[in-house]
């Protein structure tokens, strides 16, 4: 089969064993540890996250749940074209919405190169080499005028910016083949496929530790972080997403993740820290603390404490809100997410001091609203 045959696949809900086979197949000739026999396919299957139509509940309950989730039609619309997007019209407003000055950080097998924005549109659409570019930030552009991305920060406790503590909205940029090794994101995580798909492969941290599977931002990794199928699948927290283009996926700052470019990739990541799972985010960060943290001074910027700060503040002021602006930030999956927390206790033993100071902060806040 052609890959034209699977320009849709990513919306199935279910997948036969023959196109699985196809997808693995394709991202383990770029990767030979994602080699799966077909005893596995059943197994895959079970550990797929499907796509699903967007309601803002259904994003809630998964923060809650500490789960990572896909959407088919979450609302990020262009605001040329009719708001139509099309190659040709996304490739101009990307060549055209940035500065002459600005350059790509462009990241192949053997070197990095910093490059103007036309000219590595140019080399995507060639597809001559395999090469990614995963943090050209586009906040304050022409270009961040030009597309609507709100619905990713209308929930979002993070301030927007481009440093480590913000939201880092930024293009991602992959051909064919491009891979991106074992890694983890200190915040939690979306991403949007505007043309191309990609198979990301997500586990728990710590369970991936357990078994052997490193993490190229937890360990020391020389060539490439340890990784073995086997593994992979005997983990509890281990899944898969296949994206597609038009759809956008959701993870928690937990989960380790590698990710393969299976079809030419136009896309847009973003950071968020959302009321339904912060209380997730804290237990996270008092376990593996975020890279950006500094140590908390009062008014200083870019602390654990300083975001408690800002939900804390959030959670007060929602005490008097009406109903509905309290569920369109996630009051009733927060208190859900606190229920389950108080239920299972045992994840607690390696917070750290400060962690589990900053966790009880918050919990005093929810436990009054």
């Amino acid at each position: 089969m052609g890959h034209s045959d699977y320009d849709s696949l990513s919306f199935k809900a279910r997948l036969t064993a023959s196109e699985i086979d196809w997808l693995w197949g394709h991202a383990a000739c770029f990767d030979r540890t994602l080699k799966v026999g077909p005893r596995s396919f059943a197994r895959l299957a079970e550990k797929r996250v499907r796509p699903t139509t967007f309601a803002r509940s259904k994003l809630f309950n998964q923060m809650a749940s500490n789960e990572p989730i896909l959407f088919s039609n979450f609302a990020i619309r262009p605001y040329f074209d009719g708001g139509r997007l099309t190659r040709d019209g996304l490739l101009r407003e990307l060549k055209t919405g940035f500065s002459g000055s600005t350059r790509a950080r462009v990241r192949t097998s053997v070197s990095i190169n910093y490059t103007p924005i036309p000219t590595v549109l140019d080399r995507w659409c060639r597809a001559r080499s395999r090469f990614g570019v995963t943090d050209l930030h586009y906040i304050g552009t022409r270009f961040d005028r030009r597309i609507d991305t709100s619905g990713l920060n209308d929930f979002n406790l993070l301030p927007r910016g481009t440093d480590g503590y913000e939201s880092q909205d930024s293009l991602v940029i992959s051909t064919v083949g491009g891979f991106t090794d074992s890694h983890s994101d200190d915040h939690s995580g979306s991403n949007h496929s505007f043309i191309g798909a990609k198979l990301w492969l997500l586990w728990d941290t710590l369970e991936g530790f357990e078994h052997g599977l490193e993490d190229v931002e937890r360990c020391t990794v020389y060539d490439r972080a340890a990784f073995d199928m086997d593994a992979f699948l005997a983990m509890k927290s281990s899944c898969w997403i296949y994206i597609g283009p038009g759809q956008t996926m959701f993870i928690p700052a937990n989960l380790t993740h590698k990710v393969i470019t299976l079809e030419q990739y136009l896309g847009l990541g973003s950071f968020h820290a959302a009321l339904p799972g912060f209380l997730n985010l804290l237990s996270h960060w008092a376990n593996l603390a975020p890279s950006w943290a500094v140590p908390f001074k009062p008014g200083r910027r870019g602390s654990v404490e300083f975001l408690v700060r800002r939900a804390i503040r959030r959670v007060r002021e929602l005490r008097t809100q009406s109903r509905a602006e309290q569920y369109r930030w996630g009051v009733p999956h927060m208190k859900e997410s606190l229920r389950r927390m108080l239920v299972d206790r045992a994840r607690d033993s390696r917070w750290t001091e400060v962690g589990r100071a900053n966790i009880n902060k918050f919990v005093a806040a929810v436990s009054q609203i």
